[in-house]
């Protein structure tokens, strides 16, 4: 599942095609999300919208048992930018079966509370970008 991803052209989609293509059963990719970058000051109706849809589908998944990973893309930024709650996301991890793993990706600027409950944390840190210059984000790179 992945979040704030709306449109196509991310440097993921042809590392999923592929994979869909070899394991077409065993493979499953949803997205939700508008096609533009999502900040504090610029959140729309949609964006809350397509965060709980995208959510529904995610906790769905969890619960059912069928998968042994499921991977919640860019779901911390959703939760730093209040598009979601916190609490629902701890429920579900705290009910997950046992043999499914989550992997939950993007950065954040506050911890949100799921974060003790994760087997593994790690944290890609970026120490300098362009953007910080005011230069043009680029789409496939950045988002």
């Amino acid at each position: 599942m992945q979040w704030l991803k709306g449109g196509s052209g991310y440097t993921e989609d042809a590392a999923i095609a592929a994979l869909q293509q070899s394991y077409p059963e065993v493979v499953d990719h949803q997205r939700c999300g508008r096609d533009a970058i999502v900040w504090r000051n610029s959140r729309q109706d949609l964006d809350y919208i397509e965060a709980e849809r995208g959510w529904e589908i995610a906790k769905i998944a969890i619960a059912s048992g069928v998968y042994k990973t499921i991977i919640l893309d860019e779901l911390n930024p959703t939760v730093d930018l209040e598009l979601l709650p916190v609490d629902p996301i701890v429920q579900a991890l705290l009910r997950k079966p046992r043999d499914t793993e989550v992997i939950i990706t993007g950065r954040c600027q506050n911890q949100p509370a799921y974060f003790d409950l994760a087997s593994i944390h790690s944290e890609v840190y970026c120490h300098k970008h362009y953007a910080n210059q005011g230069v043009e984000l680029k789409r496939g790179v950045d988002f």
